[in-house]
């Protein structure tokens, strides 16, 4: 080939990765204008934006957009990026396409230290709602070290018993927080117990956005700077030693860096489903295989994917809400399926 082919083939293939950031960055921000734009009481497009640049015109309608929908809309799209961020980081750091915070029981795990939390009324202290990802994060923590502890077999662990232990864990771990909700009965409000536990706007408002965002951000930022020691791990951790990558310090910066976005969402929004196994399968199909372009596309189709999975949950039956996991498992349940048969073929990895 010509060095001026090389050239014009380069610059082909900048400009179909920048078209894919772009398509990227548009779907984001058409889920959140949608998200924030419709409703049982719609906002015009026109009137979003004055409201958004404080030029409004119609205060009930700026109360509707800052008060209630704006928060929620981004508390929901920083949880789909933490859950699918932390996924693609389990699926790499496993070098198993099925592992994401809820098939592998960090979420459920998550989940009940919140409510624990809850529970010891822990976010009436000084330091208020942001205790419940700090307890979210330790039961994460410990839940993924049992999940490997269980799952591993000479010194490796097999995608069965991860998945199994995965599972095992969880539903004991759901199960405990069933419990811990109906002891809770008086303390927190039936919708907002059943809310919590099947996904969705349980915590809501700026308050609960702002618990989350310094925790989420933290373990995504971490994770962004993780793409390239997971791209040596994809050859094994032997080679990857020597080519000089700290691997066990590596494993366990990914691990705390995944399980704290994790904890950071699902303190405020309960256990949200498949949404961190099927956004990387996704980026992967988009940018290719590379950690450094998987785990930011990742990212952004998480937000993206859990933002418009909130507006159908909000409209589909009005004035009821469709639980957030009811509709993403709708999604990721063939998706799991699709993927554990390829799995076996050796189509993945």
């Amino acid at each position: 080939m010509s060095l001026r082919a090389r050239s014009m083939a380069a610059q082909r293939s900048w400009s179909v990765r920048i078209g894919q950031w772009v398509g990227l960055g548009l779907l984001l921000s058409g889920s959140l204008a949608l998200g924030v734009a419709l409703g049982p009481v719609p906002v015009p497009l026109g009137e979003l934006g004055r409201i958004l640049l404080g030029k409004a015109r119609d205060p009930t309608l700026t109360a509707i957009v800052w008060e209630v929908r704006l928060p929620r809309v981004l508390l929901l799209a920083l949880t789909g990026a933490a859950l699918a961020g932390a996924g693609a980081a389990y699926q790499g750091l496993f070098r198993n396409p099925l592992a994401d915070p809820y098939l592998i029981g960090v979420a459920a795990g998550a989940n009940l230290g919140a409510l624990i939390a809850v529970a010891m009324n822990l976010s009436a202290t000084a330091f208020g709602l942001l205790t419940l990802p700090v307890a979210a994060f330790l039961g994460g923590l410990l839940t993924v070290g049992l999940v490997i502890r269980l799952a591993r077999i000479g010194g490796i662990v097999p995608l069965t018993a991860l998945l199994l232990a995965g599972v095992a864990v969880g539903a004991i771990l759901n199960a405990l927080s069933l419990g811990l909700l109906m002891l809770m009965v008086g303390r927190v409000a039936p919708h907002r117990a059943w809310i919590w536990m099947l996904g969705g706007y349980a915590l809501g408002g700026w308050p609960a956005l702002r618990g989350a965002l310094p925790y989420v951000v933290t373990g995504l930022g971490l994770l962004l700077l993780l793409g390239r020691p997971l791209d040596v791990l994809q050859f094994g951790e032997e080679q990857a030693q020597q080519l000089g990558l700290p691997v066990e310090r590596v494993k366990r910066l990914a691990i705390g860096a995944a399980t704290l976005a994790t904890a950071g969402a699902v303190a405020f929004t309960g256990i949200i489903g498949f949404v961190g196994l099927i956004a990387p399968h996704l980026a992967r199909m988009i940018v290719g295989p590379r950690y450094p372009r998987v785990l930011p596309a990742s990212m952004l189709l998480g937000a993206s994917l859990l933002t418009l999975s909130d507006l159908l949950s909000r409209t589909l039956l009005p004035p009821q809400e469709i639980p957030l996991t009811i509709l993403t498992a709708f999604l990721g349940g063939p998706f799991f399926l699709y993927l554990l048969g390829h799995t076996r073929r050796g189509a993945f990895f």
